[in-house]
């Protein structure tokens, strides 16, 4: 095979990432060479040498290298056209340019590396030397500059070798030595800036980088990297953020002559900078505007690379925790979502539904589910046929499942089951795409969980098992974890038998104890306390211990969090087993008879409290607090904070508040070493302080006892220790709003929201969520804030509908009435017709007979308003 041929295989193979068998063919073809008989063939001979160059530099010692640029010259010796001067050049530059590729810190190697720039300069110089040579040689003095700063040498004197380089190609027409002259402009100014020498020279220069590069797309980096520079100075001279990114965004006015996918995505990437310089209370604002814009331009761009880029940078901006979301990721989406929507390119077709999907979610996720609902469902229009197309087929079935979720959310439980249904018939075709599978079983597990929490136990039993059957096995594990969440949910049940959640923990034992995923593992850490619990309950100790040990061997080496946390607590109750043993049996030490005798007397005290006899038993577990306090025995301090903690839950019965102060701060103290069971104490200790400051009219101490209390539980995930957090953090949120602050008031409020949505939910937690909703409603509404304080009553109506109660159908008639004050006063009279409507038809809510006539009334007011905006 000719060099010429061997020169465009290699290509080829370098193209699809193939470098071993590059480098095999361009070495062989090479080794066999002669001597060339022709231009051509000295080109090639050339081209192969500098691509074999690129391949070994970075790998090979530098004599090797070397040889390879000794050997070309040899075998190409006599041919002086221009293009091969200029492929000889571009070859051995392959020799220097590596170390751009490449993070070195070995000093020899970078000197040897400047040594060979500054030859390869002083060889090739003169202006008569062809365009190609120039270019090379262009480079070679660049990247000498760039070695000498990253070497230490005198930075004044790089500033001016680059400042030369630049006046050097002052003159140079070729884009690719304008680019460069442009690049040491750039990094001459940024030297002198950053080493303060002669900053407003510095300046200057930037602007000149400014002006150079706007009409040079292959400079549009140095451009934006410029503009950043003015901003920075800007700022630091005192000038408003505000005022100063004007730099960074008129870099992205200037036109660009060939958009493409890198063209938009490094604009998109340069506006994330510029807006990184803003204050946090400014940024959201400007993010939506700039954002707007960018996303306009691009909307009607013909490339459609160009346009699939600026979709994929509005999905990155958006966090992937929900709980970060806000309302400006949410504008963004929606404006990308307006502006594509008559985009029909299938290149974009993936993105752009992703987009929508994503829209639909963050708009759940900020309070707006029925809105989220409606948004799902419009997907299946504007993508139809999307189960046969392999990029909208996973976004959309997931889109689907959380359409069926969110269905739940706004009280609709049964259409959400019918979706849910659909799902697996639906995809089957489309299992064997990436990422569908598990889409099918997540749609399983909800259906199975939904129904069971709907009372439809025996069909709740069909679908889990067959999710289970159908899934436990799959390779992939996003498809097991729906199987082994779905046996989780069925042991987290209080609603079955204790059989049916005995045989899911055996199941899930036999099909998952050996699953390497982490998330599995979780699980099954937990199962394992859980099936020890539960012997221990029934009095199997010893099988207990057996469980609680093969938690510990299992799982003690995992890194993770949680499974941490479970492996503590199994340490704990392990230690619990093993120091309360029968009474009868005689004590091994000294000290765990006086264990037995502190015990013996807590039990004293419960039987006293049991009897109806308060005082015998407050002094019994004083007299145990006081006994136990500075014990060295962590296991009888233990019960010193026992006696604590049943002392000050009489104390809180008693409503005896200044005496709890005491108990309740003893609670709370910290003793280190000890396990979790200690910091369950220390938080209900700081939770009951917090409680009697309060109620002796002492809030803002009572305050900071919550907020010591947020501290203690901040990343726990113990049930106990999360459950006083939330009210603390609501106890707190009522006082500040007691002090008359409500704009903190509401970001305490909001803070309770976040912190309930780290736990599973219960009636409790629901009725909390729903008296903050309310409270925080009534703060927004009184600072006018009236979308805000729709979004919190429809939050209320949407749980209210999901879990009927009593106390939460109360709070959310009264949020019924107050979001249709809420769309009149927003001159919304329509939704507040539709409202009034839906209150009719609520039964759910246990509207009296008087609010329903001041329904009727208030319905037929809305529809004449309605009706008269609208004329």
């Amino acid at each position: 095979m000719m060099v010429r041929d061997v020169v465009r295989r290699a290509r080829e193979l370098l193209a699809v990432g193939d470098q071993e068998q590059a480098h095999a063919i361009l070495a062989l073809a090479l080794d066999a060479q002669g001597s060339a008989a022709e231009d051509v063939e000295a080109i090639a001979v050339a081209e192969a040498t500098g691509m074999l160059v690129r391949l070994e530099a970075p790998y090979e010692p530098r004599d090797a290298v070397e040889q390879r640029i000794a050997r070309m010259a040899e075998l190409t010796d006599g041919f002086d056209a221009d293009a091969v001067r200029e492929a000889r050049a571009l070859a051995e530059l392959e020799s220097i340019e590596w170390v751009h590729r490449h993070d070195l810190d070995d000093a020899i190697v970078l000197v040897d590396m400047l040594r060979a720039a500054e030859s390869f300069a002083a060889r090739h110089i003169g202006d008569d030397q062809p365009l190609g040579v120039r270019q090379a040689r262009a480079e070679a003095m660049f990247t000498a500059e760039i070695l000498r700063r990253h070497l230490g040498r005198d930075r004044h004197r790089v500033a001016v070798g680059l400042e030369t380089l630049a006046l050097t190609l002052a003159a140079e027409s070729d884009d690719r030595l304008r680019h460069l002259r442009i690049a040491a402009l750039y990094e001459a100014a940024q030297i002198r800036y950053d080493s303060g020498d002669a900053p407003e020279s510095a300046i200057a220069l930037m602007h000149r980088v400014i002006a150079e590069a706007e009409p040079l797309p292959s400079a549009r980096s140095l451009l934006h990297a410029a503009s950043l520079c003015l901003v920075d100075d800007e700022i630091g001279r005192g000038v408003s953020a505000a005022v100063a990114i004007a730099h960074g965004l008129r870099a992205l006015t200037v036109p660009v002559a060939d958009p493409g996918f890198e063209a938009a995505a490094e604009q998109a990437r340069h506006l994330d900078r510029v807006l990184e310089r803003l204050p946090d209370t400014e940024r959201d604002l400007a993010a939506v505007e700039h954002s707007a814009a960018l996303v306009d331009r691009y909307a009607t761009c013909a490339a459609e690379d160009a346009r699939e880029a600026i979709l994929w940078w509005v999905l990155g901006g958006v966090p992937e925790d929900a709980g970060a979301v806000t309302a400006a990721d949410r504008q963004v989406l929606a404006h990308a979502d307006r502006a594509f929507g008559t985009d029909s390119s299938a290149a974009t077709a993936g993105a752009r539904a992703r987009v929508a999907s994503r829209l639909a979610e963050v708009t759940a996720h900020l309070g707006d589910p029925e809105r989220a609902v409606r948004l799902y469902e419009q997907l299946e229009a504007r993508f139809p046929g999307h189960e046969h197309d392999e990029h909208l087929v996973v976004p959309l079935t997931l889109a689907m499942v959380d359409r069926a979720l969110r269905l739940t959310d706004i009280g609709r439980r049964g259409d959400s089951l019918d979706v849910l249904k659909q799902v697996p018939q639906r995809y089957a075709r489309a299992a064997g795409v990436a990422g569908v599978s598990a889409a099918i079983a997540q749609s399983m597990y909800w259906r199975g969980r939904l129904l069971r929490e709907a009372g439809e136990l025996a069909e709740s039993r069909r679908v889990i098992n067959d999710t289970v059957d159908r899934s436990a096995h799959d390779a992939d594990a996003d498809v097991r974890m729906w199987a082994a969440n779905s046996l989780f949910s069925v042991w987290q049940s209080r609603a079955l038998d204790p059989t049916e959640i005995d045989d899911a923990l055996h199941r899930f034992a036999e099909l998952f104890a050996d699953d390497p995923d982490v998330r599995i593992r979780r699980l099954d850490a937990r199962r394992l306390l859980l099936q020890a619990t539960r012997t221990a309950e029934r009095g199997e100790r010893q099988v207990a211990a057996t469980l609680l040990r093969g938690l510990v061997t299992n799982h003690a080496d995992s890194d993770d969090p949680d499974i941490r946390d479970t492996v503590e607590l199994a340490t704990e109750n392990q230690r619990i087993l093993a120091i309360s043993s029968p009474t009868d049996a005689a004590p091994a030490s000294a000290g765990e008879a006086r264990y037995r005798d502190l015990r013996e007397r807590l039990y004293e005290a419960d039987r006293a409290v049991d009897e109806g006899r308060r005082a015998d038993a407050e002094a019994l577990l004083a007299a145990i607090a006081a006994d136990t306090g500075a014990d060295p025995d962590e296991n009888i301090v233990m019960l010193g904070l026992a006696a604590l903690d049943v002392l000050g839950g009489l104390l809180v019965d008693a409503g005896r508040w200044e005496e709890l102060v005491a108990v309740a701060r003893g609670a709370a103290l910290r003793r280190p070493g000890l396990d979790t069971r200690a910091r369950r104490v220390h938080a209900r200790g700081h939770l009951r302080l917090g409680i009697a400051l309060a109620r002796l009219g002492e809030e803002r101490a009572a305050i900071e006892a919550y907020e010591a209390l947020g501290r203690l539980a901040d990343g726990s995930t113990d049930g106990d220790i999360m459950s006083a957090r939330e009210v603390a953090a609501y106890n707190r949120a009522v006082l500040i709003d007691d002090l008359g602050d409500p704009v903190a008031a509401i970001t305490a409020y909001d803070h309770v929201l976040r912190i309930h949505d780290l736990s599973v939910d219960s009636p409790e937690r629901r009725l909390r969520r729903v008296k903050t909703l309310r409270n925080k409603a009534l703060l927004l509404t009184g600072l006018g804030r009236l979308p805000e304080t729709g979004n919190a009553h429809r939050m209320i109506l949407d749980i209210a509908g999901t879990f009927p109660d009593l106390e939460i159908a109360e709070r959310a008639r009264k949020s019924a009435f107050d979001l249709a004050a809420c769309y009149s006063r927003l001159g919304q009279h329509r939704a507040a017709s539709d409202l009034y409507t839906w209150m009719r038809s609520a039964r759910h809510l246990g509207f009296t007979r008087d609010e329903l006539k001041s329904i009727t009334r208030s319905a037929k007011n809305a529809a004449r308003e309605s009706k008269r905006a609208h004329r």
